[in-house]
């Protein structure tokens, strides 16, 4: 007896250009964010106070609906599973982007009460921007109050801030911050 085998899947051209569209989306949207906002809205997010599990989420249903787009009019169970993992794939690729870029920037469009925050000045140091001569700047800082909005840990900060703190040495130094739009922290300002 000979085996019948079914014939190879035949997908339309634009099949992968739309599975890769979990990664481009976000991608777009930040160049938006960036041509559009730039600046103008605060996204320096403390540690502890991320978006990551949020980021997650964006990145799962944009996943589902770029599969739900890409497979609709596709009934080979085989291509809609191919399709479902490429989604996944490059939803992945796609997470970093929404966590990192566009929520952060979003979070920032709308921000509630300030607070001045107390926080220890640990150490400061600087990173070197990937691919790059420039350096970032950092302050490790701890909240000197056990009920502070934000956690201890590493602080993107200016580099007028860290040479400021690195030349007087404060033991000592304040944040502003002020809850985001999307619940998260957000630092506004350092003294």
């Amino acid at each position: 007896m000979t085996q019948v085998r079914a014939p190879r899947p035949v997908v339309p051209p634009r099949f992968f250009v739309t599975a890769a569209l979990p990664f481009a989306i976000p991608a777009l949207v930040t160049l938006a964010l960036v041509f559009t906002v730039g600046e103008g809205w605060p996204r320096n997010i403390p540690p502890g106070s991320g978006l990551k599990l949020a980021g997650f989420f964006v990145t799962a249903l944009t996943g589902l609906l770029v599969w739900r787009i890409a497979t609709r009019k596709l009934a080979d169970i085989r291509v809609r599973k191919v399709a479902a993992l490429l989604c996944g794939l490059t939803g992945l690729m796609g997470w970093p982007v929404w966590s990192v870029g566009v929520l952060p920037s979003i979070n920032g469009s709308v921000l509630g009460e300030p607070q001045t925050v107390s926080m220890v000045l640990e150490r400061t140091e600087t990173t070197t921007v990937s691919r790059s001569n420039g350096l970032n700047h950092w302050a490790h800082l701890a909240p000197q109050n056990a009920d502070a909005p934000v956690g201890a840990g590493r602080y993107f900060i200016p580099e007028g801030i860290y040479q400021d703190w690195n030349s007087r040495r404060p033991r000592s130094v304040s944040l502003t911050t002020a809850k985001g739009l999307l619940g998260a922290q957000v630092v506004t300002a350092f003294e």
